[in-house]
């Protein structure tokens, strides 16, 4: 085989790398006065812009990550003056200031970082109990489960979307528990380890930010809620402005849409056609040469010889996983109030989902208990010696070293981007954008910030408290009127916020996803980019933009459903000779 395709991939590659940084140039200065009366320009974009960049071209992350919180450190050292040593004082501070205190414990300031320690431990516990489960004979029983009904690469695949949608209540969950239950499956029916992480990826955060119960929805109406005076509503109506943009989520819906249909007609293109084709042609579920994430013996373990197959030895644990966080959500929610002392509707669904402030806690100790369970039904049962166990929970662990190390660089580049002020200059840019196209313009900033600082949530956190004002003033003067304006663009920002999020390679659930399917993670960012655009282009052109003139949702979303079928049999090929089987 000619190595001229390969050639000519990676030179465009390296072509797009060199051109990321070059958007600085595109923009203007628009200069935003930060907290400490210094400025934030377009300067402020290099260090997630290189990062990116750089990731591109080498197909790697974590050294990409770490060139970017240095350049960042070496920015801030030089404002701080520095000087000629600002380079040599930011290798100290990208480790100690933007990693170590960051994510795991400062010392001066707030000592022990919870959150990111509880993500952390969550993660652990979650692939050290899917380890256990795999050595004894748990997922192969699921498995076994899933051949009535997935025969094919093509029922795998909607089973494997289906779970994604079952599982709405917080999207780091659901792509562990999809990603590590059906990895097995989906490499026995040769689905590529970059589709099984599409899949994952793309039911995640679009389930979890739709759905009216999960981890994300208080977070989001907690941004827009206190400025919803702006257009005569009490800040109390946040929940409800919230079900309100739900038909708006325009990506999120279409996304969903799109994974289901694409894996039901078993047509890809781009990228994505090249890894199935190699899948079903040669059995190689990710590519020769690749990295996968936590790629040890553990990523492909095997049941240990002569224990059956039997699903509940996987099934029990991930109930209880499921259950112990739906308990230790209400427990905290309710605050000691009795669970059926009034009833139980919107307005108390809110209320008991803005009283969880320790969601990562929570699930953390949630899947400790799940880890516990899978320990002690293996070694009870006698599938495992208590020492194979234990050996299987920290190989299982080791395996997520890499990808720990890479959520504390992404953590720390979004440190950097605070402190210099990325968010700040991209917010600053919203009000230059013409108002009717406010809708698509928030938008596509709400996609640029995500995906240059690779986090949805601070997207939201950045843009979703200027939106209120900024459209209540714009839509005053249109059809909308100011009120329907507001709901229209809160669902735009929320949107690009995880559209941004699915592209970038240094977003921590995108990081998650290649982790959980087992992928190289370039290699699923690359795969995944061309599907998300698409979405993303006919949510922009059908959707946001229609929008903002009135035209309603539900054709909207109907036109779009419609658009990407036809698209699906346009550009997507079958794989030869996956007939029966794709």
């Amino acid at each position: 085989m000619s190595d001229e395709p390969a050639s000519r991939a990676g030179a465009l590659r390296i072509g797009l790398a060199l051109l990321i940084p070059m958007v600085i140039l595109l923009l203007p200065e628009a200069p935003a006065a930060l907290e400490g009366g210094e400025l934030a320009d377009r300067s402020t974009l290099l260090p997630p812009l290189f990062a990116i960049a750089l990731a591109f071209a080498t197909r790697r992350t974590l050294v990409p990550l770490f060139g970017g919180v240095w350049i960042g450190a070496t920015m801030i050292a030089w404002r701080e003056g520095g000087g000629w040593l600002s380079p040599v004082r930011a290798v100290w501070d990208t480790v100690w200031v933007y990693v170590v205190k960051t994510s795991i414990v400062d010392p001066g300031g707030d000592g022990v970082q919870s959150f990111n320690l509880s993500v952390i431990g969550f993660v652990f516990a979650l692939v050290a109990m899917v380890a256990i489960t795999i050595r004894a004979g748990g997922m192969a029983g699921v498995a076994k489960r899933f051949q009535l009904l997935a025969r094919s690469a093509r029922a795998t695949r909607m089973a494997t979307w289906g779970m994604g949608l079952a599982i709405f209540f917080d999207d780091y969950a659901n792509t562990l528990i999809v990603g590590g239950s059906m990895r097995p499956l989906t490499d026995r029916m040769r689905v590529s380890r970059e589709k099984l992480a599409w899949i994952v990826d793309s039911t995640a955060a679009p389930v979890a930010g739709l759905s009216i119960l999960s981890t994300w929805v208080a977070f989001e109406i907690s941004q827009f809620a206190p400025h919803l005076e702006t257009i005569g509503l009490s800040p109390d109506a946040g929940y409800t402005v919230f079900v309100r943009t739900l038909p708006y989520r325009f990506y999120c819906i279409l996304t969903l849409f799109f994974v289901g249909m694409m894996s039901w007609v078993g047509r890809d293109f781009g990228p994505m056609l090249r890894a199935e084709r190699r899948a079903l042609r040669t059995g190689a579920v990710f590519r020769p040469g690749s990295l996968p994430m936590g790629a040890n013996k553990t990523v492909d373990a095997e049941p240990k010889a002569g224990v059956p197959h039997q699903a509940r030895m996987a099934m029990i644990p991930v109930a209880v996983t499921l259950g112990a966080i739906v308990v230790l959500f209400l427990q905290e929610g309710l605050a000691g109030a009795p669970l059926f002392g009034e009833p139980w509707n919107a307005a108390r669904l809110r209320t008991v989902l803005g009283g969880v402030e320790n969601n990562t806690q929570l699930l953390a100790m949630a899947s400790l208990m799940g880890l516990t369970v899978a320990f002690a039904l293996a070694t009870a049962l006698r599938r495992l010696t208590v020492v194979e166990a234990a050996h299987a929970a920290i190989a299982g662990s080791r395996a997520m070293f890499v990808a720990v190390a890479i959520l504390l660089m992404a953590w720390a580049i979004s440190r950097v981007c605070g402190e210099l002020g990325t968010r700040t200059y991209m917010a600053a840019l919203a009000p230059m954008i013409p108002g009717w196209l406010l809708p698509v313009g928030l938008f596509v900033l709400a996609c640029a910030v995500s995906f240059s600082t690779g986090s949805s949530w601070s997207t939201m956190g950045i843009l979703l408290p200027i939106v209120i004002d900024l459209a209540a003033t714009v839509g005053a003067g249109t059809p909308l009127g100011a009120e329907g304006m507001v709901i229209i663009t809160i669902g735009a920002v929320l949107d690009g916020a995880i559209f941004g999020d699915h592209c970038s390679p240094i977003s921590d659930t995108t990081i998650l996803s290649s982790t959980a399917a087992g992928s190289d993670h370039m290699d699923h960012v690359t795969t995944q980019v061309p599907y998300a655009v698409t979405v993303m282009v006919v949510a922009l052109v059908v959707g946001y933009l229609p929008a903002a003139f009135g035209m309603p949702p539900t054709a909207s979303l109907a036109l779009g459903a419609a658009l990407l079928v036809g698209l699906a049999f346009t550009l997507g090929r079958r794989i030869e000779g996956a007939r029966g089987i794709a």
